[in-house]
């Protein structure tokens, strides 16, 4: 009965082991066969942030960093992209293209096809939330004219993932705010440091809004008023009470301001077309009041108070 039992659990893992890699390999040499174009396949992998290149299975998800794909086309080529989800719900973007978005559901294949007709670094998207790591899973589609030597954008590797991504915990709240930032993803749209300058296809303001002049934004032009502001942040006084913000300059004008930025980035707000014929803008402002308490939001903002050092006063309005 032992020998029996041990047999039959021997079997299983075969069976386990072994379908994934008979339908892996029908799907890589033998449906292909029917193409005239070279086929492309891409993993979505949520838990990694990255649409990947390599062979994703239930054998290596669980542990393996998978690579962003970098996908490498020559111009005028015929090509299949063909799509998978190792997990959950996505959807493949590449507007500059005219890809998609492409809906890829787990268990099934989505397939596309098109012929690279303009040289370039077109860079593709996740635009479907699919985890924490959502915001990361962005690459480059190179295409290369025959000839000359293709270029190698630098990857887009999830920062949660990185040595240096432990939380801080509630020590500092702009160090805090700092980690919220790199972890939620708010760094592949806003900019290191909030510098800004990510590009957003067919946005009507072209990049994507710095938050390294988030001081100014909020007439916090003064280095004694951006101290006493972080303070009471920190003390966790009220922003709805002008009351207990006297110490700064102008605490309604201030406080208004403030207010707006913490309800845009709890509601979220779409990115406007500037050709309204054109594609969507791959990258919104998401709404995150499911996902980041109100004192998270007040840790991101006072990072951003933080950033800047030297600032001139201007009319600006705020922005997420």
């Amino acid at each position: 009965m032992i020998m029996k039992n041990g047999i039959a659990t021997i079997v299983v893992l075969l069976v386990l082991a072994g379908v994934p890699s008979l339908v892996w390999v029908y799907q890589k040499f033998c449906r292909p066969l029917h193409y005239a174009a070279r086929v492309i396949d891409i993993t979505g992998v949520g838990a990694a942030g990255a649409w990947t290149l390599e062979r994703v299975s239930g054998l290596n998800y669980w542990w393996k960093p998978f690579e962003p794909a970098t996908i490498h086309l020559w111009r005028g080529e015929q090509v299949v992209l063909r799509f998978q989800s190792a997990d959950v719900f996505h959807q493949f973007y590449a507007p500059a293209l005219g890809l998609g978005p492409v809906d890829v559901d787990p268990g099934h294949t989505r397939e596309i096809g098109f012929k690279a007709e303009k040289s370039g670094v077109f860079q593709y998207y996740c635009t479907s939330m699919c985890g924490n790591c959502h915001f990361y899973m962005q690459g480059w589609i190179v295409v290369t004219p025959a000839g000359e030597k293709p270029v190698s954008p630098r990857p887009i590797t999830c920062s949660l993932c990185l040595p240096d991504a432990d939380d801080p915990g509630d020590k500092d709240l702009a160090v805090q705010g700092e980690y919220l930032y790199r972890a939620m993803g708010c760094v592949t749209c806003h900019g290191i440091a909030g510098n800004g300058g990510v590009q957003n296809y067919n946005y009507i303001k072209e990049t994507v809004p710095a938050h390294n002049q988030t001081a100014a934004k909020l007439f916090l032009t003064d280095e004694e008023d951006r101290r006493m502001f972080l303070a009471r942040i920190r003390q966790e006084a009220d922003p709805g009470d002008v009351n207990a913000w006297q110490d700064i300059s102008r605490p309604r004008l201030v406080l208004d301001r403030f207010n707006a930025a913490v309800a845009l980035i709890e509601q979220g707000k779409a990115a406007a077309r500037l050709d309204m014929n054109g594609p969507d803008p791959p990258l919104h402002m998401p709404a995150w009041r499911n996902s980041l308490s109100r004192k998270q939001i007040h840790s991101i903002m006072a990072y951003f108070i933080s950033l800047t050092e030297e600032i001139e006063e201007q009319e600006v309005s705020p922005e997420v």
